[in-house]
């Protein structure tokens, strides 16, 4: 393929669609990216799709009345690795619209942060240094739902995918050069964990802003604040804002916890009333909220949430850990590696408090790399 002028497709139609097919089963490998809107839905909504072949960019329009069902059956049985960018968004997305994700891909942000070449390095800047091409991101922002698309908003697109097939073999083989292939199919390993895109809506708490202002009281209402909120969001396929705002959240955890009568369930069933929230328009939601918040009251405190921080460490672990963090920036500039891709000041903190808890700094190509830093501690 030749990126400045690709050929390009539209799969607008069935008879594209089945083209695309037989495309992508003969192809050697398959760039992707996604372009999405969520500014009034909860889950993403796709508005435009593009992917490259051997030869062709197609241009997928969910816009259209195709099915696309067979498509993302294709892209989730292929066998051959799907290339992306940064591409935890575009993963979300397959999962949710084929139910699986796919057997093998290669994010060109994290080879590059395999190979030294930058820490989290958006798409544009790594074209530019690696295939001397300026991408014009003016359309990055634009209304992608809008039909028809606009000229510059098909070149973005096409240039999207027809630069990240250039990319892959470059990127590929400079890891085969350093013998890194290995560390890349491990990395992919770990994004492909479904579980990774499916948090628990009883964890989507530390997520609100501000969650700090309150205590691990606090924290036990808005656990369940936050978890009906996802549901609801879900269910209506709403923003989360739009279906109960952060503060208010805030305000309200506040509220029952400072109460001076007992959280009983019919007591915060009349705050939920009285402060107009958005449960208070569903009685049986409402009262089955009021329950549950009544019920992490009573719970042990020492079952309540904790706010997620690094564990506080004495003087001279601060210090070893800083050690640490020179010693791990030397090997990561020496072995050619983005340090941040190595071990982050988090784990570190983790290992140091939970050194028999295994992690990725003790498994895979991290251990062999790191043992000489982690055990001297010993």
């Amino acid at each position: 393929m030749t990126p400045d002028a690709p050929d390009v497709r539209f799969v607008i139609r069935s008879e594209a669609l089945d083209a695309l097919l037989v495309a992508m089963a003969r192809a050697s490998y398959l760039p992707l990216d996604t372009e999405f809107v969520r500014e009034r839905t909860y889950f993403p909504r796709l508005a435009l799709l593009q992917i490259a072949t051997d030869d062709t960019v197609w241009l997928v329009d969910p816009e259209s009345d195709i099915d696309l069902t067979p498509f993302w059956q294709a892209l989730v049985a292929t066998d051959v690795p799907v290339i992306l960018h940064a591409g935890d968004q575009d993963l979300d997305l397959i999962l949710s619209a084929a139910g699986h994700l796919p057997r093998d891909v290669f994010d060109t942000q994290i080879a590059a942060e395999l190979l030294g070449i930058g820490g989290q390095m958006s798409y544009a800047a790594l074209v530019e240094s690696l295939l001397g091409v300026t991408l014009d991101k003016a359309e990055k922002r634009s209304d992608w739902l809008a039909r028809p698309l606009s000229p510059q908003q098909v070149n973005y697109a096409v240039q999207d995918v027809a630069q990240l097939h250039a990319l892959y073999p470059m990127l590929k083989a400079q890891l085969a050069d350093r013998d890194r292939l290995d560390w890349m199919a491990e990395e992919a390993h770990r994004q492909l964990d479904p579980q990774r895109f499916m948090p628990h809506d009883e964890q989507r708490w530390k997520k609100v802003r501000g969650v700090q202002t309150l205590s691990r009281a606090g924290l036990a209402v808005l656990r369940e604040l936050a978890a009906w909120r996802e549901h609801r969001a879900r269910e209506l396929d709403r923003p989360r804002r739009w279906i109960w705002g952060d503060q208010a959240m805030l305000d309200l955890a506040h509220a029952i916890v400072r109460d001076k009568s007992p959280a009983t369930t019919a007591s915060i069933d009349e705050r939920l009333m009285r402060g107009k929230s958005p449960p208070a328009k569903d009685p049986a939601a409402r009262r089955e909220l009021a329950a549950a918040v009544s019920a992490a009251l009573a719970d042990d405190p020492d079952d309540w949430p904790r706010l997620p921080r690094p564990p506080a460490l004495p003087p001279e672990q601060r210090e070893l850990v800083k050690s640490w963090q020179t010693q791990l920036a030397g090997m990561a500039t020496e072995a050619g590696i983005t340090a941040s891709r190595l071990a982050t000041s988090a784990e570190l903190k983790q290992h140091l408090a939970n050194p028999d808890r295994p992690s990725r700094l003790t498994r895979g190509w991290r251990a062999a790399l790191l043992a000489p830093i982690l055990q001297a501690q010993d």
